[in-house]
């Protein structure tokens, strides 16, 4: 198993591997125990590599062989149920990021976003109907500890860090079998020289298993940020398509070994918002119930 998991961090961290930028980072506000869990622990680290932008038009300016912008985002993230009904999360995040641009080089690093939430399970499915979807309300609360893209004091936006605003999510899950759908509408209140408003993030997963160890997701998000008021000037709205595979390795009963791929340059429309491609690995400790 070492062999296999040392491979793996080669595979993460070789120069071949892309993986996303900024702004984005941080776990999913729809991340949460389904499975009969009382807690689990998850250690992961991400490669993320920007190949460009897109802009109002859906026309993709990419960057060019010389330039370079990546992000290495090292995760935890721990879940706990408290009731039947009742689980909490929260998450931190350290972010190393290297731009180079215009003949310039650039480092940061420094910590990401900070995220706590609470779930509810308002639909249960106690009698085990394999037709009953169990339904999680919530609220997750996002608070940034990098710059955002109207504050950045560094040339090249190295010191940009997760998504930089405060953010309050609402998310409502779904799950049912190996399916998992997820809303989730977010409000980001009035700070610094940004009016209040709103986003939006819509996913689907499917889960199949390969094997009694060996499970494979897919998961296609849509992301939407409305226009805002910057210094009194509106901003118009941005949206994109991420695309995900995630092979997960059940390697013992309370372990997994989880890997994801993720890419905003495959599917639907993107307006206003970064192209990239990423590569986590993960270790998830769970204790059952």
């Amino acid at each position: 198993m070492a062999k296999i998991y040392s491979a793996l961090i080669l595979i993460l961290l070789s120069s071949n591997a892309y993986s996303a930028s900024c702004c984005g980072g941080g776990q999913s506000a729809a991340s949460l125990m389904i499975a009969d869990h009382l807690q689990e622990w998850t250690f992961s680290t991400l490669l993320r590599k920007d190949l460009g932008q897109t802009n109002n038009d859906g026309q993709a300016l990419m960057d060019d062989d010389g330039n370079k912008d990546q992000t290495i985002t090292s995760s935890i993230e721990y879940k706990r149920l408290f009731t039947d009904r009742f689980q909490g999360n929260t998450s931190l995040s350290f972010i190393q990021k290297e731009a180079k641009r215009l003949g310039k080089n650039e480092t940061d690093s420094g910590l990401g976003d900070f995220g706590i939430g609470v779930f509810y399970e308002a639909v249960t499915n106690y009698s085990y109907n394999s037709w009953t979807p169990r339904i999680f309300t919530g609220i997750k609360l996002t608070i940034p500890f990098g710059e955002n893209n109207f504050n950045s004091q560094k040339n090249l936006r190295t010191d940009i860090r997760g998504t930089g605003f405060y953010k309050i999510d609402l998310p409502v899950v779904m799950a049912r079998g190996d399916f998992k759908a997820s809303l989730s509408p977010q409000y980001l209140p009035k700070q610094k020289y940004l009016d209040s408003t709103y986003a939006f993030s819509a996913a689907g997963t499917y889960t199949h298993s390969l094997s009694s160890e060996i499970d494979l997701s897919s998961t296609l998000q849509w992301n939407y940020l409305a226009k805002k008021k910057y210094k009194n000037q509106t901003l118009i709205a941005s949206q994109f398509w991420e695309v995900s595979l995630s092979p997960a390795w059940n390697f013992q009963k309370d372990m997994s070994l989880n890997l994801n791929y993720s890419d905003s340059t495959l599917l639907g429309k993107s307006r206003n918002s970064a192209l990239y491609r990423s590569l986590s690995l993960g270790m998830t400790w769970s204790e059952l119930l």
